[in-house]
Formats: structure tokens, C-alpha cells, sequence
């Protein structure tokens, strides 16, 4: 790791994310985490060279210190004390920018491939026909799909716009919803009934949507049951930024020009636009014109943005006119949408063979002037259609209970000018178009009204809630549970009390505040750990960890591998204060074995079970051998970590992926973190270093690996932390046969 040598790998990094997550199946919030822990591993390997902490060992750069191989100062000429401080932590801040660099790289290399070369005009959209004049019908019952057939009807029923073989692509709004919300985005129930009906006179219905910058189709599909609902129905789901892509000519007076659109859209003979009935921070009102503006495959949608986004929703309907709208007002949102918005019921269906009257009509039930709106100003003025038509509320054939017809919450005026004041100033920066597609349509709203914790999107608090129910998930409250919980507590108490007996005795007590809070730290976590476990797991658990901790700590003392200040072997805090470290190591692994088992990051290689171990015990052995100590070391250590290592693959070849990723991970950083601060407490020494060398963190997950190896031979399964669950119960799954004991 070097700052000339880190950003080309962390382009690759970004590269591999994309086009490895999509032949691996991961999800949005799986790249996410990905993404993260590849940036934080750089950043905090990459930091501990520049602070000297750990020595250059790679080949050619071998007999330099860690910041001489970050600057390359063998090559540069500069030195740690020729670069100011500032100027390091700038260069740590551009880490994640690089890897960024790379996906985005990737995802444009992507979206090349999949653009033909083909370009159409208005002239080869096959659903274009003479609408007639503007008819509209407003249904409301309780019953969604009796309103969308009461609806249809009043129009001349589906046989009027759908004909026996049509291609009819009904464009839902999935990905500008939040998946848990309903009313953000369209109702499988009402689409339900339209395929029902568009399939009654022979047509071939297929429903579709594109990406977003904050939402991934597939994903928010699957989240908000509209891939399964379409595996029940049997009716084809796309994704329109995975079709086919063609060039499209919007016309010369069009603020577009030539743009990409999905050729599925081009191809449709009829389009049906289903938007749910909802309210828009920047337009106002998001209904069935600016549901059209959906199918644009393009995921960078700022641009739309610079071109004046009302004009582009005007001009992709004058292109791809739908033959019938209908708006879902059954569950609508209002407020601050589209995303911050609140469900409301409705029970109200609107369709029209014109959109610019369906969305006229819906913005009046909303309580908007359709003339206030500007996209519906446009189009009627152009002519696209006819927003002229008023509605009386009274024609309703009841009242809304909430007393809400026409006057539904809309985002606050001052919210809505800082909003737009904030994207013109982001997009006359240049280049930073990526940050206004990141921050997306929230961002900006949480900077406009604080607090912000109220407004926080469904992404980050799904993360929170992750941490928070894996943390808090129920353990029972029978007497059974209170009395194995407190047994447990007073376990790890008695051993906490020795470990600390022991901490004082070697005179460690006060040699460092720092360590000594941490250490309080381990003992903490060990407890709320220790609750959660089967008391015969947490015996076994300590038992196996004094004696690989005695096996190990005697073995490299003898060798002089590592020193310690304080005893010349190991000591009771020594072997007490590996079991706490394992208990820990154990309860933070099971926390984020079942997080990682949600993301299914290893779905696709979840047969390579012992991976994570091969993968730590190749980089363990590769830095012993670098670091200079396999010359050193004797058969003792040698025979030792090879009896490790096998104990380690048989216990990780019985275990799931992520359970062994988790406890390589957590094992490593927990280890490698006290071990480090040990050394700069001076409480031990490494014979052939001054400072801590990488192999020995990488030594306490091949330590994990054979104390669980060891307690596994009983036919105990540490992974089975939860005493209410049962092991078959549980994410990951291992040793089934011993579960039964």
C-alpha cells in the first residue's frame, strides 16, 4: 500500500464491485458494505505505514520504513517530514473517491456495451396513435381493483386501447418508492387487475421500470413484493436499464436532442403509465407525466436536470405518449415527497386516454392548481393534451373520511426554493453532477429541515436497525433464561476479576490509560456477549481458549518471538485475557455473520466455505515468511501453527461462508487492535522488530479458528451463540451433527 500504488488498486476495487457484484448477485446495500470495508482496510493498513507502526516487508521494497513506502522515497526524493499533515489526510480523503472512480468507470464501460448503435426517432415508436378528444373517469371504493374495472369501463373498456397480440408495457413506479412505505410506489394490486383486464382481450402485458441513483430496480422490486407478485402472475418484470439501448432523437427543438431510451419502450404498441398518486418536492406532483420520465435507462439523471427537468418530463411524453393512465390513488402519499412522504388511503382510482387530463384531474383531488404545476402548464400550452378540465369535488361518490379531497399536505414553499436553489448551485459546479445524484432527492431536504434524524432515508436507517435488532433480538424471559443469563454474568465476572488480578500483578495497571480503558472495553463486551450464549458454550468456549492460549504464548515466549514485559510466559492475565478476547470476538462475529447472511454477498460462492480461513492463513503465512521469522522460528512454532492451520480448515470447511468471514474479519481487527496498542504500551516486544509486525494480527484469527477447531471436536457449535434459538434455526449453520448432543 502506497499513495502512488493505492488509487490504481482501488480503481480496481470499484471495477471488481460492479462487474464481480453483478456475476455475484449483490444487492445495492451489499456493494455499499463492500465498498466500505475495502476503503477502510486501505485507509487504516495504508495509515499504520505512514505512522511507522508496521515496516515495508514487500519484495523490492524490503529494509524501508512504513512512511518511506507510502511516499516511495526511494524513487520521489520526499520524505514524512517534507509533506505537511494536511496534505496526508487530503490524500486519505480521495481514497474513497477512487474507488468510486472505478464503479463509476465500470458502470459506463456497462452501459456502452448494452447501447446499440441504432437510432430512432418519434416516427418509430409503435404505440403512437390518434387519442381522440380527452375523456377522463374518477372511481373511488374501498376495493382497489373494483375502481380500476369501474375506471376502465367508464372509458369504453380495455378493448378500446388494447387489441389481441398487442406488446402492452404497463411503466409503474417501483424505484422512486421506499420499499417499507406503501403508497410511494404503484400497488400490485391494481396492477394485478389491468393485467387481468389487458390479458382478457389478448394482449401480452409486461410491467417495467429503471435504476435510480438511489435505487436499484431489482432490489427495490424484490423488497416491496413486486418480483414475487409477478412470479405468481406469470407476467414478465423488467428492468429497463438491462434492455437493449438505442439512440432516440427527441427532435431538433428539444431540450434533449438524441438521448438513450430502452428499446422496449420504443417497440410497445400500447403503453399504460400506472403512477401512484403522490406529491413531488420538485415538481410538485409526481403522477403519470412525470412517471414516463421513469423509463430514461440513464441512472445519471442530473443531466435531466440541467436540461431543465419540467421540459424533459414535457418532451418524453410528447415522444412516448401513453394510450391510457392510471393513476393509483388507492394508497397515495403526501407531504414531502417522493420519498419523505406520508401514506394516505385514498380508495381512489383516475384513468384517461390523455395524460395530461388523468394528471390535471388527480392534481385537483390533490388540492393543486393543474396550471401551477409547470410540466402540465407546458403541455397544455404545446398542446400534448388538455389540462383545462375542472372537477368538482362534489362528484366524489363519497366524501374522504380525513376531510382530505383538495386538500392534501404539500411540501413547504421555502423547503421547495432551496431545493432547487440547491441543484442549480451543484450543477453549475463542474463535475459535480455525481454529487447531486448521490445526495439525490433527500439530501437536500434533510439540509433544509433539520433535524435531520427525521428525515434520514430508508437506506442508512435500515442499516441502523440491522445493528439494532441483531443486537436486540429476544432471548426469552423465563426463569430458565434469567437463571443460564445470570450464571453466565457471573462467569465472566470471576473471569474478568482474575484477568485484572493478573494485569496487576504483572504491573501493567496504569502503564497505559489508553489500553487499560480498552481492555475495560473487551471485559464490557465479553458480558453482554456471555448473556446471549448456551452456558455450555461459554465454558467450552473458555476452556479451549486458556489452553490454546497456554499452548501458544508458551511456545513463542520459548522462541523469543514475543517478549513480554511483565512475566516470562504466560501469566494469568495472558490466559485469561485470551478467553475474553474470544468471547468477544465470538459475540461481534455472530452479530455480523447474520448481517452479512442478509446482504448474501456470498450467495453465488457460498460453496467455498473455508475461503475466508484459506485466504487469512495464506496471508499469515506469506508476512511470517516476509517478516523474517520463519528463519527464526523453531519445529516448536512451526509444528504449532501447522496443527493450528489444520484444526482451522476442518472447522471452517463445516461452517458457512459468512460465519467464517466474520470471524476472520472480527478476529483480525479485535487482535491486531490490542495487540497494538499492547505494543505501544510496552507491555511486550517482537524480537526482530521495534514495531508490531502484520503477522501477528493476522495470528489471531488462526487462533479463533483453532479454539473454536478444538471445541468443535465436542460437538459444540460456537456459532450457535443464542441460547433460545436452536442451531438449525440459526445463520450459520454448522456441525448439524453435534447440534443434537
Amino acid at each position: 500500500m502506497s499513495f502512488l500504488i493505492d488509487p490504481p488498486l482501488l480503481v480496481l476495487s470499484g471495477l471488481f464491485i460492479y462487474f464481480g457484484g453483478r456475476k455475484l448477485g449483490w444487492d445495492r446495500h451489499a456493494k455499499i458494505v463492500v465498498g466500505v470495508a475495502i476503503v477502510l482496510i486501505f485507509i487504516i493498513f495504508s495509515s499504520l505505514l505512514y505512522a511507522d507502526i508496521f515496516r515495508s516487508v514487500f519484495p523490492f521494497f524490503t529494509g524501508m520504513s512504513g512512511s518511506e513506502f507510502m511516499l516511495h522515497s526511494n524513487i520521489t526524493g520526499i520524505t514524512k517530514e517534507d509533506v505537511p499533515t494536511a496534505v496526508v489526510i487530503f490524500l486519505f480523503i480521495l481514497y474513497p473517491v477512487w474507488l468510486f472512480a472505478g464503479y463509476a468507470a465500470a458502470l459506463l464501460i456497462s452501459k456502452r456495451r448494452r447501447v446499440s448503435k441504432e437510432v430512432n426517432s418519434i416516427w418509430n415508436v409503435k404505440s403512437r396513435i390518434d387519442r381522440g378528444p380527452s375523456e377522463f373517469a374518477v372511481a373511488r371504493d374501498p376495493d382497489a381493483q373494483k375502481c380500476v374495472r369501474d375506471a376502465v369501463a367508464s372509458l369504453g373498456g380495455i378493448e378500446r386501447f388494447v387489441k389481441s397480440g398487442d406488446r402492452v408495457f404497463i411503466k409503474v413506479n417501483i424505484c422512486g418508492g421506499v420499499p417499507e412505505v406503501k403508497g410511494t410506489f404503484t400497488s400490485t394490486e391494481v396492477v394485478d387487475e389491468i393485467v387481468d383486464l389487458v390479458r382478457g382481450v389478448g394482449g401480452v402485458p409486461f410491467i417495467g421500470d429503471a435504476d435510480m441513483i438511489w435505487n436499484k430496480f431489482w432490489q427495490v422490486a424484490t423488497d416491496s413484493g413486486w418480483v414475487e407478485w409477478a412470479k405468481k402472475k406469470d407476467v414478465r418484470l423488467v428492468n429497463l436499464s438491462d434492455t437493449k439501448i438505442v439512440n432516440f432523437d427527441f427532435g431538433e427543438d428539444s431540450v434533449i436532442g438524441t438521448d438513450r431510451v430502452s428499446k422496449e419502450v420504443v417497440d410497445a404498441q400500447v403503453i399504460i403509465s400506472v403512477p401512484t398518486m403522490k406529491t413531488h418536492l420538485l415538481t410538485g406532483v409526481t403522477l403519470g407525466m412525470k412517471n414516463m420520465y421513469g423509463t430514461f435507462p440513464e441512472v445519471d439523471k442530473a443531466k435531466y436536470h440541467r436540461m431543465k427537468i419540467e421540459e424533459v418530463i414535457y418532451e418524453v411524453n410528447k415522444a412516448f405518449t401513453p394510450n391510457l393512465v392510471i393513476i393509483d390513488g388507492s394508497i397515495g402519499s403526501e407531504a414531502i415527497g417522493p420519498l419523505s412522504s406520508r401514506p394516505m388511503d385514498f380508495q381512489t382510482i383516475i384513468a384517461s386516454n390523455d395524460v395530461v387530463c388523468a394528471d390535471s384531474i388527480a392534481s385537483q383531488l390533490m388540492g393543486y392548481d393543474p396550471m401551477e404545476v409547470e410540466h402540465l402548464r407546458i403541455a397544455q400550452e404545446r398542446g400534448l393534451g388538455d389540462a383545462s378540465q375542472k372537477y368538482d369535488l362534489e362528484l366524489l361518490p363519497y366524501s374522504h373520511d380525513s376531510g382530505k379531497d383538495g386538500k392534501w399536505d404539500r411540501p413547504e414553499p421555502k423547503v421547495k426554493d432551496f431545493y432547487n436553489w440547491g441543484i442549480e448551485l451543484i450543477l453549475k459546479l463542474p463535475g459535480w453532477s455525481t454529487l447531486f445524484n448521490v445526495g439525490a432527492d433527500f439530501f437536500l431536504y434533510d439540509m433544509a429541515r433539520l433535524p435531520v434524524f427525521r428525515y434520514l432515508t430508508p437506506a442508512l436507517l435500515k442499516l441502523l436497525n440491522d445493528a439494532a435488532n441483531l443486537l436486540l433480538k429476544s432471548q426469552g424471559d423465563t426463569e430458565k433464561d434469567r437463571v443460564r443469563r445470570r450464571n453466565n454474568f457471573f462467569v465472566v465476572l470471576l473471569l474478568a476479576e482474575a484477568s485484572l488480578f493478573g494485569f496487576y500483578m504483572d504491573g501493567y495497571l496504569m502503564r497505559s490509560l489508553f489500553f487499560d480503558l480498552n481492555y475495560l472495553l473487551v471485559i464490557v463486551i465479553s458480558i453482554l456477549a456471555a448473556i446471549r450464549m448456551k452456558t455450555r458454550n461459554l465454558l467450552a468456549l473458555i476452556l479451549s481458549s486458556v489452553l490454546v492460549s497456554f499452548v501458544v504464548e508458551h511456545t513463542i515466549t520459548s522462541d523469543g518471538i514475543v517478549t513480554y514485559s511483565g512475566s516470562s510466559g504466560p501469566s494469568l492475565f495472558v490466559v485469561t485475557g485470551w478467553a475474553l478476547f474470544m468471547i468477544s470476538i465470538l459475540g461481534i462475529s455472530d452479530l455480523l455473520s447474520q448481517w452479512l447472511a442478509r446482504l448474501r454477498i456470498f450467495e453465488k460462492i457460498k460453496r467455498w466455505r473455508s475461503l475466508p480461513f484459506v485466504a487469512t492463513l495464506a496471508a499469515f503465512a506469506l508476512f511470517f515468511y516476509l517478516e523474517g521469522y520463519f528463519e527464526v522460528a523453531g519445529r516448536g512454532v512451526l509444528l504449532m501453527y501447522a496443527v493450528m492451520a489444520l484444526l482451522g480448515l476442518l472447522y471452517s470447511n463445516r461452517c458457512s461462508i459468512d460465519w467464517n468471514t466474520s470471524l476472520m474479519v472480527v478476529s483480525t481487527a479485535v487482535g491486531g487492535y490490542m495487540e497494538l496498542l499492547g505494543t505501544f504500551a510496552g507491555l511486550w516486544s517482537y524480537s526482530l522488530t521495534d514495531t508490531m509486525p502484520i503477522f501477528i494480527t493476522l495470528a489471531w484469527a488462526i487462533n479463533s479458528g483453532t479454539v473454536h477447531g478444538i471445541v468443535s471436536l465436542a460437538g459444540i457449535d460456537l456459532s450457535s451463540l443464542t441460547a433460545k434459538c436452536s442451531a438449525e434455526d440459526r445463520m450459520p449453520k454448522c456441525f448439524k451433527m453435534g447440534l443434537h448432543h
